[in-house]
């Protein structure tokens, strides 16, 4: 049977099956990683933000299908997670954008809302690379544009389209020599794939396996947002209340203090352009507060829980809402510049600690935070100017993305890892204007050589050597400088590749699995051979990174 139309509930439904579809293949998306590394996260980055998305889709009771893209659009917004994420909730923005003023969707609609999905993410990103999600998404929609005149049904239309970006995907090799050489596609524009695939099973009548979600989503649904000080509480508040308001209001700030006289741990995320303000409140008049809010807007994903005779997930993250509790209040600007860091591991967050920094995200390559979870701790910190330090490229996306939806003067310094992060924490002065400061903080970061030891998780080629699965690689920058079956002899030679005769400091933080005497030989080895240098040795406990190495 053909398909003339989508209409409001069909594209609910091919919502649904694309989302399943990319989660049945969650796992082979993380395995198409570059280097080998055990933190191919990437599929799970896009399942986390689509499941973002889907869940504010099924919550829209409208049948018109802008709206419901643009409820797709706003979820993915705020789950964004790691660049994959972030650029794909950028697809859905544009794409809903493309079907503004749209009733049903045709085929014309269709590839002009593909075209507007790609030019969208094209634009969110400073310095597009080609052979990645957003070549698949161009050429795809390219396609599409070119050709939908050619068609009078859908399901033939989408056949083809699929069928494109397959082999868009197969191209991507062909120009990202990266990815020629580990012998994988581009593994962002696979997950955009099957999220185009499983669409188009839906709309040809296939039900796609609803899958639930596994112990991996579930860890890293919420990250922890660790503060610098430990408190107890009292349950003053008796009813916690969640909910969601679409509207175009703007005054963010104005809307909390009439909220705030209700009761205590109020968070209020959204608003700066996105069509949606979420809002956490203890309260013991619920009522009150959902009749301020509905003043605004219509309400959705409307939560009331008694806490005093149960527990429940929350929309934001608990240790966030204890704080408030801590608080009783919103946090009052008090002070000139805060700061917000991500760390992985007990120690290495007790480093950042010890930095000052004001709200550690839990997070790091195998668990990248939200825009949301930068959001979050955006909106509770006392300062003048806020200071983002991501120390992953794959959350500096995220954490530019929750930049331009706050109302806050935040400033994202691009450190692409643990090193380069806390070098330029170390170089911040209070004294110097914000933009003096973040002018230093990139200038000294750009200083920094860092690398890390870790294993292979499969066998790939580097620079025409033979890497086999389980072997110890070191890598800095985009390069496997070493490897073999030792962790302290990788990590000599990558040190050895590393230091130069500007270089003054090694410091090594040492991680999970690893005890202080299993880096005594390393650490001998070291002081005889760079005896011109200081050394350091740090405990980090950090996942799956035996060695993080920084060398200044």
């Amino acid at each position: 049977m053909d398909i003339e139309k989508i209409d409001g509930n069909l594209l609910k439904s091919a919502f649904a099956g694309a989302v399943n579809y990319l989660l049945l293949n969650k796992d082979h998306v993380n395995a198409l990683n570059v280097f080998p590394v055990p933190d191919g996260d990437t599929g799970t980055n896009m399942s986390l933000t689509s499941k973002s998305a889907i869940k504010m889709v099924e919550k829209t009771e409208s049948k018109d299908v802008h709206e419901i893209a643009m409820a797709a659009a706003r979820g993915s917004l705020m789950g964004a997670r790691g660049n994959s994420g972030v650029i794909l909730s950028q697809f859905l923005r544009g794409f809903a954008e493309g079907l503004t003023d749209v009733k049903e969707i045709g085929i014309r609609e269709l590839a002009y809302a593909l075209k507007k999905a790609s030019d969208t993410t094209y634009k969110a990103v400073m310095k597009p690379t080609e052979g990645t999600i957003l070549t698949v998404g161009r050429e795809t929609s390219d396609f599409a544009i070119k050709n939908y005149k050619k068609y009078r049904d859908l399901k033939s239309f989408g056949r083809d389209l699929v069928k494109e970006a397959y082999i868009s995907l197969e191209k991507t090799p062909e120009k990202l020599s990266v990815l020629k050489e580990a012998g994988v596609v581009d593994s962002g524009g696979a997950g955009l794939v099957y999220l185009l695939e499983g669409a188009y099973k839906t709309l040809c009548g296939e039900k796609i396996q609803s899958v639930e979600e596994d112990e991996q989503l579930k860890n890293k649904k919420q990250k922890e947002i660790h503060l610098n000080e430990e408190f107890n509480e009292e349950l003053e508040f008796g009813y916690c209340t969640e909910f969601v308001i679409s509207t175009n209001y703007e005054d963010i700030d104005s809307f909390k203090e009439k909220l705030s006289p209700l009761g205590d741990c109020l968070l209020v995320v959204g608003g700066s352009g996105t069509g949606v303000i979420k809002v956490h409140v203890h309260t013991n008049n619920p009522g009150k507060a959902l009749e301020y809010a509905v003043e605004l807007g219509q309400l959705q994903d409307i939560k009331i829980d008694n806490m005093r005779y149960q527990h429940r997930e929350t929309l934001f993250d608990e240790a966030q809402v204890q704080a408030a509790k801590k608080e009783n209040k919103e946090v009052k600007i008090d002070k000139d510049y805060s700061f917000i860091a991500v760390s992985m591991g007990e120690k290495m967050n007790e480093v950042f600690k010890s930095l000052n920094i004001d709200y550690i995200v839990e997070g790091g390559q195998t668990m990248n935070p939200s825009t949301e979870d930068f959001m979050k701790a955006i909106d509770k910190c006392s300062g003048k100017t806020i200071f983002i330090i991501p120390n992953n490229s794959n959350i500096i996306l995220a954490a530019e993305q929750a930049q331009k939806l706050s109302e806050r003067n935040v400033i994202v310094i691009p450190s692409k890892s643990i090193p380069e992060g806390i070098s330029a924490i170390v170089e911040f002065n209070p004294n110097l204007s914000p933009e003096e400061n973040e002018k230093n903080m990139k200038d000294y970061m750009a200083t920094v050589k860092s690398a890390q030891v870790t294993y292979a998780v499969r066998d790939t080629v580097s620079e025409g050597r033979q890497i086999k699965k389980d072997e110890i690689i070191g890598i800095t920058g985009k390069r496997i400088v070493s490897f073999g079956k030792d962790i302290n002899e990788v990590a000599f030679k990558l040190i050895e590749e590393m230091v130069d005769e500007d270089s003054s400091v090694i410091t090594i933080y040492y991680g999970n699995g690893l005890k202080e005497e299993d880096t005594k030989e390393l650490l001998e080895r070291l002081e005889e051979s760079f005896d011109e240098q200081d050394i350091e040795l740090v405990e980090g406990s950090q996942p799956l990174y035996y060695y993080i190495i920084a060398v200044e």
